[in-house]
């Protein structure tokens, strides 16, 4: 990710993402591995008038996770959120 550019890439291959994808990103690999919740995502990323029961962030995380391709590095941590491994994000 380049915070500057507000872009990102994964195999040298440049991401076609939204803005909330690449803030979804960004946060998940600010957390260094820490589950994210999906809670913490909507505060951080959506404005505080979004529906706390919406499923935008699950919706938001799978389309992250096909724009990313295989190897999936966004996982599910179930009862927590999501997560990038520290050992994927590089």
């Amino acid at each position: 990710v380049d915070t500057t550019h507000r872009t990102a890439s994964r195999g040298g291959r440049r991401l076609s993402l939204s803005q909330k994808e690449l803030a979804v990103l960004e946060r998940l690999l600010a957390a260094k591995g820490r589950p994210v919740s999906a809670e913490e995502l909507l505060e951080g990323v959506w404005d505080g008038e979004t529906d706390p029961f919406t499923n935008t962030v699950k919706v938001t995380i799978n389309r992250l996770r096909s724009k990313l391709g295989e190897p999936s590095v966004i996982h599910t941590v179930p009862q927590a959120g999501y997560r990038i491994a520290h050992d994927d994000a590089s």
